[in-house]
């Protein structure tokens, strides 16, 4: 999930309390019971019982192993997911419609490689300190030359309040320009993973030549290119006025070796003013080469049966990408959204191998750059590669493999005083109530089959997932996902914490609402008086006057 303290847009309506709907019908004992296919409609039972816990489990270990790497967008990790789910669909007999017969959708994605990098320090002339390139670390996004005078920055990353970054007090009144920053930083874990980002961001506009972020623990992988969607037509000149100085770690005996030229040592640092002038100057030189990065949107079709509908599709989607892999290792993100992309398999599985099949075409999609700010669904919507109109609903399943918990997201404590335990049986359905109540209704009939508790809130959720930029074209769309929790964006979000059952019910679920889609008379509409609430809440104007799905007029 897109983790976004500042969401571009929020909901027109306010923010609600949680509201829990259980279904009445259902004993407490069948609550917490995973949903057998028996239990869904006749003509759609076969399908569901082809996938079981098992195959779960197997799919989103290979997902979230080390072999793909955190499937970072652009990285050779989420290539390999790519080429996994696309194996899938083959084998499914879903239909590839993607660029070249493939089941891709290619999103333009620049990828900067490092092909050369060196870093030396100099005391009157004679060079005393050479980082070679595998002691540093860090992200480079252009070719870099910087030389300057040294200055050692002693930095205390203070602790966030709420959703407000870590302010440094004091360096405003510094003058760096032209000067090159070692700035030792110490923070708590929780602040640690700002650092780098919180000194950027006091530095930017400063004019120093470079940034160097040091740490007394050792370094080591080396630079690595900026990954990001290519932009045409951007101005090099007005990119390069707002770039940050250049941002690479150092450690260990560098780092020692450089305080010792300051007559400082480890256990003197902290006692140190806020900045130390060394008798020395440095020369940094970093040269890229930019290309194409695998940035893939991996889908497919599974045609509908009746010769006029066939042409409508149900779309189901998650995200494949995650956070990838840094200097230190990778993120694994089984729930995120490995869980989602393991729900796209399944219900894939259940529809292909089901003898009947719905009237509208199901179209699977797992989308990149999600966690870059939703972009390759941005890129899928802008550029639709079936008449964005002929699309009767977006099922999207994000993080469906945990129970919430209390955690932090973005520094904000959320679910005060919840367990884990306590959510075992909960699902947050998020959007549908924004556009087409016909969604919404068909979603709730449906949880009498699968008894979940369902929670309506999340109102700052709904931005943060791909399912949105389906919605702002008025699109009928379905949020599913299970919320926050301890290990979101983090190296300990791994495949033996999911919920396997859960997942699978989730995942019998969405395959249940999106039959019965595919199989109604008349498409889901989207209710004019909901599109003219939420429409008034696009402060971008990015949303058509009209939404491309059928209206039913407001009362």
């Amino acid at each position: 999930m897109f983790d976004s303290p500042n969401t571009p847009m929020q909901s027109a309506a306010p923010l609600s309390p949680v509201f829990r709907w259980v279904p009445t019908i259902l004993c407490a004992g069948l609550l917490l019971t995973s949903v057998t296919a028996q239990a869904l409609p006749q003509d759609r039972q076969q399908g569901a019982a082809t996938v079981n816990v098992a195959d779960c489990k197997a799919w989103l270990g290979k997902l979230a192993s080390e072999e793909f790497g955190g499937r970072g967008t652009g990285q050779e990790g989420f290539r390999l997911a790519a080429e996994y789910v696309s194996a899938h669909f083959k084998s499914l007999g879903i239909e590839a419609r993607g660029e070249d017969g493939t089941y891709y959708q290619n999103v333009p994605w620049n990828q900067t490689k490092v092909s050369h990098a060196e870093m030396t320090f100099e005391k009157d002339g004679k060079t005393v300190l050479t980082v070679a390139p595998d002691r540093m670390s860090g992200r480079v996004s252009a070719n870099a030359k910087a030389s300057g005078k040294v200055v050692i920055l002693n930095i205390e990353i203070p602790e966030m309040t709420g959703r407000r970054m870590p302010r440094i007090e004091g360096l405003d009144e510094l003058d760096l320009e032209g000067k090159v920053v070692v700035a030792i930083v110490r923070a708590s874990d929780q602040a640690k993973q700002f650092a780098s980002f919180v000194m950027r961001r006091a530095l930017q506009g400063q004019g120093a030549a470079a940034l160097i972020t040091g740490t007394l623990d050792e370094v080591s992988g080396g630079l690595t290119g900026n990954s990001s969607m290519a932009r045409r037509g951007r101005n090099p000149a007005a990119a390069a006025r707002g770039r940050s100085p250049l941002d690479v770690t150092i450690g260990g005996d560098d780092i020692r070796k450089l305080l010792g030229h300051a007559n400082l040592t480890a256990e003197t640092i902290a006692a140190a003013p806020l900045v130390t002038e060394l008798d020395l100057s440095a020369n940094i030189t970093v040269e890229t080469e930019v290309g194409q990065a695998p940035a893939m949107n991996v889908w497919g079709v599974l045609p509908g049966s009746d010769p006029k509908l066939k042409d409508e599709y149900v779309v189901i989607g998650s995200h494949l990408d995650h956070l990838g892999r840094n200097a230190t290792g990778y993120f694994p993100g089984a729930d995120d959204d490995g869980s989602g992309t393991t729900g796209v398999m399944a219900v894939a599985q259940m529809f292909a191998k089901n003898g009947v099949r719905p009237k509208r075409s199901i179209l699977f999609v797992c989308f990149s750059g999600e966690e870059r700010g939703l972009v390759g669904s941005g890129y899928f919507v802008k550029n639709c590669p079936i008449p964005l109109s002929s699309i009767a609903a977006e099922l999207q399943m994000d993080m469906i493999g945990r129970s919430e918990e209390e955690s932090r997201d973005g520094g904000r404590l959320v679910n005060k005083g919840e367990t884990a335990a306590d959510n075992k049986n909960v699902i947050h359905l998020v959007g549908t109530q924004k556009l087409s109540n016909t969604l919404h209704n068909i979603c709730m009939a449906k949880n009498d089959t699968a008894g979940f508790d369902i929670e309506f809130d999340s109102e700052s959720l709904f931005t943060r997932s791909d399912h949105a930029n389906f919605a702002y074209q008025g699109v009928p769309i379905a949020f599913v996902f299970t919320g926050i929790h301890k290990d979101y964006h983090q190296r300990t979000d791994t495949p033996d914490k999911i919920e396997y059952p859960k997942l699978l019910r989730i995942a019998q679920y969405i395959y249940d609402i999106g039959f019965e889609v595919a199989n109604q008379p008349n498409r889901p509409t989207v209710d004019m008086d909901l599109w003219t609430s939420f429409k008034k809440s696009d402060r971008r104007g990015r949303m058509p006057k009209q939404p491309v799905a059928p209206i039913t007029p407001a009362k």
